[in-house]
C-alpha cells in the first residue's frame, strides 16, 4: 500500500503544470547609489548581483537607477525618482515567465520582454495600465498622466476608465491620464515646449550612456535627436529608410485636474 501511495504521489507530480512561483524574480545588474529595496518592513540598499523578490517594492533617488535583469531575460531599467513594486512573477520550467505584472507608482522606465508569451506581462500606471505585444520601449509617469514611447513591437495603452489606443510603429508616442488616452504619432510630431518635456521624460531615447550595453537599444537616439520633420523615415537603423509619414500631432493632454478634464 505504501508504494501504491508512493507512485501516485510521483505521478501526481509529473502531471503538475511546469510552472513554479519564483521567490527571486530577477537581478539587479547595474545599481547606481540611491538606490534601495523594500521588503517585508525592511529596506535594503541595492548594490549590484543583489535579487530582486516578488513585493519588492524598487526606490531610487536623484542620483539612483537599477537595471534588472528577471530570470527570463526581461529587461527593466528603473531611472532616477522613480519607484516600483514586482507585483507577481511566475517562471516555468522552461524559462519562460509564466507572469510578471509590476505597478509603477513614479518615475521614467525601459522595458524589453524576454522569453515569454507577450500577453503574460502587465504593467500598471497610476493612471492605467500598459499591455505588452512583443516589444522594447521607455515610459514615465508624468504631471499629465503617463508618457509611452515604442521602439520595437507595439503595446496597447488604456486608462482606468477603459478608453485604449495602440502604438505600433517605431517612435511612436502615446499619451493617457485616468480618463482619456491619445496617440500622438512619431516624436518628430510633437513640437515645442511639449517636445523639450518629453526629451525630458524619455531620458534614455537622449542618452543612453548611464546604461550597460545589454539594456541599450540600437538606434533609439534617432527618434528625439534627429531635426524635427514631419514626413522622415520610420526606422531607427538606416536613415535612408522609407516609412510611413508619421500621423498628424494631436494636442498633448492637459494636466489632471485641469479645467479640461471631464
Amino acid at each position: 500500500m505504501q508504494k501504491f501511495v508512493l507512485s501516485l504521489a510521483a505521478c501526481l507530480l509529473l502531471l503538475a503544470p511546469a510552472a513554479v512561483s519564483a521567490d527571486a524574480t530577477g537581478t539587479a545588474k547595474g545599481v547606481d547609489p540611491d538606490a534601495s529595496a523594500a521588503r517585508s518592513g525592511d529596506t535594503q540598499l541595492l548594490v549590484v548581483g543583489a535579487d530582486i523578490f516578488i513585493g519588492d517594492v524598487v526606490k531610487t533617488g536623484p542620483a539612483g537607477q537599477v537595471q534588472i535583469k528577471f530570470s527570463d531575460n526581461t529587461e527593466l531599467v528603473v531611472g532616477p525618482r522613480s519607484a516600483l513594486t514586482i507585483e507577481d512573477y511566475l517562471l516555468r520550467e522552461n524559462g519562460s515567465a509564466g507572469k510578471l505584472a509590476i505597478n509603477t507608482l513614479a518615475g521614467t522606465f525601459r522595458f524589453v520582454t524576454g522569453n515569454a508569451p507577450k500577453d503574460r506581462y502587465h504593467i500598471t500606471t497610476p493612471t492605467g495600465t500598459i499591455g505588452v505585444r512583443g516589444t522594447a520601449f521607455d515610459w514615465a509617469n508624468t504631471p499629465n498622466g503617463t508618457a509611452v514611447m515604442l521602439y520595437h513591437g507595439a503595446v496597447v495603452v488604456c486608462t482606468t476608465g477603459g478608453t485604449c489606443v495602440t502604438l505600433d510603429d517605431v517612435c511612436n508616442v502615446a499619451e493617457y491620464n485616468s480618463s482619456d488616452a491619445q496617440l500622438l504619432g512619431h516624436f518628430d510630431t510633437v513640437t515645442g515646449n511639449a517636445r523639450d518635456a518629453f526629451r525630458g521624460f524619455f531620458r534614455y531615447a537622449v542618452n543612453q550612456n548611464p546604461l550597460l550595453r545589454e539594456f541599450r537599444i540600437s538606434g533609439v537616439e534617432r527618434c528625439v535627436n534627429r531635426p524635427t520633420t514631419a514626413g522622415g523615415p520610420n526606422s531607427l537603423s538606416d536613415p535612408t529608410t522609407g516609412g510611413t509619414s508619421p500621423q498628424a500631432p494631436s494636442a498633448p493632454l492637459p494636466p489632471t485636474g485641469s479645467g479640461n478634464d471631464p
